[in-house]
């Protein structure tokens, strides 16, 4: 049975993926826009740490299935593949992490994008040699420094459900 506590998570968390995906997509250069955080793979990362049982891999993959629409990977599947595995890996060490210094968790949501950019971009390499635009490699800093706001924004507005 849905609570009122579980239908306002489920808007909270439907509403701001809304957001992340538009904010990824938004009208600018190619190079700019692989600059940006990478909000959906954020927010994925943030809500398998806080919303532990209402968030989970079936979530993600979820996100990650749309996040390979949005984006037009020919292979759908890829970013579903890696949002698990990286939700996963968080659910599984979610209070190893819940007790590091938001430092550290910056760099091991760093390690994470990385490792998501990496096999992006080796998997394109090998099956349809686009160009590589190491540009995407700023996304990797713009992540780190979104992380910490992510923990102020949800302290202040959602305490309950903060990580």
């Amino acid at each position: 049975m849905l609570t009122v506590d579980k239908i306002r998570q489920l808007v909270v968390v439907f509403l701001l993926m809304l957001l992340a995906f538009y904010m990824q997509e938004l009208l600018t250069s190619n190079v700019l826009q692989k600059s940006f955080p990478e909000w959906p793979y954020l927010l994925t990362l943030y809500f398998s740490v806080s919303y532990r049982y209402f968030f989970g891999v079936i979530s993600a993959f979820l996100v990650g299935i749309i996040q390979d629409v949005f984006v037009g990977v020919p292979t759908i599947g890829l970013g579903a593949i890696i949002y698990v595995l990286a939700s996963y890996f968080l659910i599984s060490t979610r209070l190893r992490f819940k007790h590091m210094s938001i430092f550290l968790q910056s760099l091991s949501v760093g390690v994470l994008v990385t490792v998501k950019i990496l096999i992006v971009m080796i998997y394109e390499a090998i099956f349809y040699s686009p160009p590589t635009h190491f540009w995407v490699l700023l996304s990797i800093p713009m992540s780190m420094l979104v992380w910490p706001l992510f923990h102020m924004f949800f302290a202040y507005f959602f305490e309950k459900y903060a990580a």
